[in-house]
């Protein structure tokens, strides 16, 4: 008898790591330029990672002279790849917050607008994601929007959600959506100092002790991109997207300082700015074996493997800055 409980017990502890060894998490990517269209790396990419989904930002939401209007719309020169297409609208938390919002006004344009878009491109959308860093202050018509909007569509609604909604869950509330997606990355304050605003260990364990009590399934969007901070006697002058150590490198006005940081040692012009001798560059990424990090520091704080991770942002610049293996290694639940 005893035999045949161990020979049980066996069986089942051996299903429990064949299991888990094959969990594994989909992967995809967002789209965030104002124009579609892909290049050969791009489209590559999405085949060689058996790409299935993507969520392109179709439009901002802003206020002009107090009334919340569509922003930059995209505009698809590209036919979209077969898979499937989440829109991403941006809402800035100013919308929210403006005491004349007409809620089921704004909900009923958000739609109508996205399918005008996807019918123009021939796209057939079955989610609609949300992406608005609401706060305590603007939570009630942030979560009256997203209750307007199931009523609008039989489309599902997600929204992204910030480490610090996560944290101060009780404060800051749960919206109703059918799924988040927690943006990990954006985690500090961006200046002149050799701090990476994308990405800090240190800050983001501050924020995951909530993480695997909260209400709601989340799935994860890590960061590829880069950006350059330039500064001027200690003060953050721009942020200039997409550079990397290697475009700075090319300039021959430009001193490389440390491993991150560069000096600008004559007055010149580049990537359409104009730069003074002394000005600051900071690069700011994340790399190969943070994304790593990342992604082993979330599936301990959460106890769960998400369904799907998802990379801002596809680009052939970011997308070439890593080794693709990293990419499929970080979807493998461990």
């Amino acid at each position: 008898m005893k035999k045949m409980i161990l020979g049980i017990l066996l069986l089942f502890c051996i299903s429990c790591v064949n299991t888990s060894s094959n969990t594994q998490s989909k992967l995809s990517f967002y789209y965030w330029k104002t124009t579609f269209a892909l290049d050969q790396v791009e489209r590559e990419t999405l085949d060689n990672l058996a790409v299935s989904k993507l969520y392109i930002r179709y439009f901002d939401i802003g206020l002009k002279n107090g009334t919340a209007v569509p922003i930059t719309p995209i505009v698809f020169k590209d036919a979209v790849p077969l898979l499937e297409v989440v829109p991403v609208i941006y809402i800035k938390n100013e919308v929210v917050l403006s005491e004349q919002l007409d809620v089921k006004k704004l909900a009923d344009q958000l739609v109508d607008f996205v399918l005008q878009i996807n019918e123009h491109n021939n796209i057939d959308s079955q989610e609609i994601q949300i992406d608005c860093d609401w706060t305590v202050n603007s939570k009630e018509r942030f979560f009256a929007l997203i209750d307007q909007l199931h009523k609008e569509t039989e489309m599902k609604i997600s929204a992204t959600i910030r480490l610090h909604q996560v944290k101060f869950a009780s404060k800051t509330g749960i919206p109703n959506v059918d799924r988040g997606v927690l943006m990990y990355y954006n985690m500090g304050r961006i200046a002149a100092d050799s701090l990476n605003s994308i990405y800090d260990r240190q800050i983001a364990q501050k924020y995951l002790g909530g993480l695997r009590d909260y209400p709601l399934h989340l799935d994860y969007a890590l960061p590829i991109y880069s950006w350059v901070v330039h500064s001027r006697e200690n003060q953050v002058i721009r942020l200039i997207s997409r550079l990397r150590e290697g475009d700075l490198k090319q300039q021959e006005n430009i001193k490389q300082l440390g491993k991150h940081q560069f000096v600008v040692t004559q007055e010149m012009e580049a990537f359409g700015f104009v730069f003074q001798p002394g000005d600051l560059l900071k690069v700011e990424r994340v790399s190969a074996e943070q994304i790593q990090e990342m992604t082993d520091d979330l599936y301990r704080a959460s106890g769960t493997c998400p369904n799907e991770i998802i990379l801002y942002d596809l680009n052939s610049k970011n997308i070439n800055s890593y080794d693709q293996e990293i990419f499929k290694e970080m979807v493998r639940c461990k």
